[in-house]
This record gives C-alpha cells, structure tokens and sequence, in this order.
C-alpha cells in the first residue's frame, strides 16, 4: 500500500476517534442534565413533602371547609413553556414567592400526586404543578390555575373523565372537586382561567401529549369545587365518559375543541 494512502487512512482514523469521543461526550453530558433534573425533582419532592405533611398534621382540626376530601389520607428538561399562559390582570407580584410549597393535588384514578408551588417558571414547573399567578388560591371564591407538564407531573391528565375527583389539600384546608369537562385550546386563549359564578379548578398542560418538541396547543381541565357535609359518590368517577383527551382530538368549533 503507498505510503501516501496509509496516511490518509491514518488520519481519517484518527478524525473518527475524536468525533466518537465528541459523540459520547454530549451524550454523557445530556444524560447527566437528564439525571440531575430527576433527582432534584424528586428529592425537592420527598423534602417539601415531608414538610407539607408535618405542617397539615399540626393544622387546626376547625379549618375544614366546603368541598374537603373527607376520610382521605394523602399519600406522598423544561420541554414547554407555560409561564404566559396566564390572565391578563395578574397582579405585580404573586401572593408567595416563586417556588413556595403550596400544597398537595391528587387525582387518584389517573394516578396523579404532586405538590403545588406558586409560579409556573421552569424550576417551578419542573418540580411539581405550579399555582398560576393572577388566579384564585383554593380558600377564596373563583377560579384556581394550576399548570403542570405533559410529560412529567400532567401526564395522567390523558386520560381525565368527567366526573373524576380532584383533591387539592392547602394549609387553609382540603377540598375537593368534580371535573366537568375538558377542552384543547390555543396557547394565549388564556380566558379559560376566568372566574365563573362558583369556585373552581382548572389545569392546564401542554398538548398534544406525545408530541416531539414544543406542544403547540393546551389542554385544559375544567372542575367544580363539591359543596355540602358529605363529598363521596356527589359525581360517579366511573361514569360513560370517554377519556377527554382523545375526544379532544374530534372537531369541533373555532372557540375551541371540546373534549367532553
């Protein structure tokens, strides 16, 4: 072989090392982000759940209010944004500080469990379901937002019902709510947030739920807080419903594409 051929074989060989070692090196370095958001989510999760759990032990028996969650015993890559997804007349600064622990939300037929903080920024959003600013807390009248990702915390909302129960535990106290439907919308048709005549829920992630890249749409839960002395059986969570996110999919109306 000429010698002049086998140092351009040489080189090329050399060329493909370095690349491969390129190659393994962004990988390794993309595994490791990958890591380190699922631990501190998780270990953030444990941490403030702990917290969370002694201060509701020590919250005063007198404070249940209408719609609470009776005989209920809690148990414990930003891929898209959410942080404009909120009403127009949000107030200059939120109610508690970015990222405070807020509470506890379960859906438990879907298998949804989460804290709730206050904010929907990136390191929020990414270590639980974050309380929209601009929205009702859960012990005022109107409507509580809450935003989570489609991939991690709002997953189960794929297969939300209506009819489903949601519990929301708070310091102010625990209640619990009745879906009533579910909706896929534009990404700044922010009115479903406003406040109705009763107080409700609504949650919002991002959709489609299996979509590469930045979802382009918003999927959006709709529940009604249960009032009265006894909450269990007000709405039958097995009821003929189908799963709202795959009647979301139907067409529907240019105000937006109902998934009830």
């Amino acid at each position: 072989m000429p010698h002049i051929l086998k140092e351009s074989l040489s080189r090329r060989g050399t060329l493909l090392l370095w690349v491969e070692r390129l190659l393994l090196a962004i990988g390794l370095l993309c595994l490791g982000l990958v890591a380190f958001a699922v631990i501190d989510a998780r270990w953030f999760a444990y941490q403030q759940g702990r917290l969370l759990d002694r201060a509701l032990q020590a919250r005063p028996s007198g404070r249940e209010t209408p719609g609470a969650a009776h005989g209920a015993a809690p148990p414990a890559s930003e891929t898209d944004r959410l942080d404009s997804f909120r009403p127009g007349s949000a107030p200059a600064a939120p109610p508690a500080p970015e990222g405070s622990v807020l509470g506890r939300i379960e859906i438990l037929r879907v298998g949804i469990s989460s804290l709730v903080l206050e904010g929907i920024g990136g390191e929020t959003l990414r270590r639980g379901v974050g309380h929209i600013p601009g929205t009702a807390m859960a012990q005022a009248v109107g409507n509580v937002g809450l935003a989570g990702h489609r991939d991690t915390v709002f997953r189960g909302l794929k297969d939300i019902r209506k009819g489903d129960l949601i519990d929301l535990e708070t310091l102010a106290g625990s209640y619990r709510y009745s879906v009533d439907w579910a909706q896929v919308v534009d990404p700044d048709d922010v009115g479903v947030l406003g406040a109705g005549n009763r107080p409700e829920l609504t949650l919002v992630t991002c959709y489609p739920f299996y979509y590469v890249g930045s979802a382009p749409e918003r999927f959006v839960v709709r529940a009604h807080l249960l009032g009265g002395a006894s909450q269990d059986g007000g709405v039958d969570p097995g009821a003929d419903a189908k799963p709202a996110a795959a009647a979301a999919a139907a067409p529907t109306t240019a105000a937006g594409k109902s998934g009830n």
